[in-house]
């Protein structure tokens, strides 16, 4: 019971001080890849991180998809990121 509290007043707060902030939500998103590509290729726990990133990007989008600014700032700072880490892949 203690745990379920927890997990539901972790839910509330997170609501109220702006958890579905797309700024916040892509950046977590985009922090995630980063951490998941930036492990070593014969890491066996490489490709379920990724897949982790997948699923946070996708519960993210859930959140903001029905929001036409919240979802395009996500879209924008999401590609930003993209961006950054196929020009670092690349040596630039």
């Amino acid at each position: 019971m203690k745990k379920m509290t927890l997990v539901i007043v972790t839910a509330l707060f997170l609501t109220a001080c702006g958890g579905n902030d797309s700024k916040k939500l892509a950046e977590e998103v985009c922090d995630c890849y980063k951490k998941a590509n930036g492990m070593d290729a014969a890491d066996p726990k490489r490709a379920e991180a990724q897949n982790d990133c997948v699923k946070k990007q996708g519960e993210a989008w859930n959140k903001l998809k029905d929001d036409q600014k919240k979802s395009d700032e996500f879209n924008q700072i999401i590609g930003d990121c993209s961006k950054e880490m196929i020009k670092k892949s690349l040596g630039n």
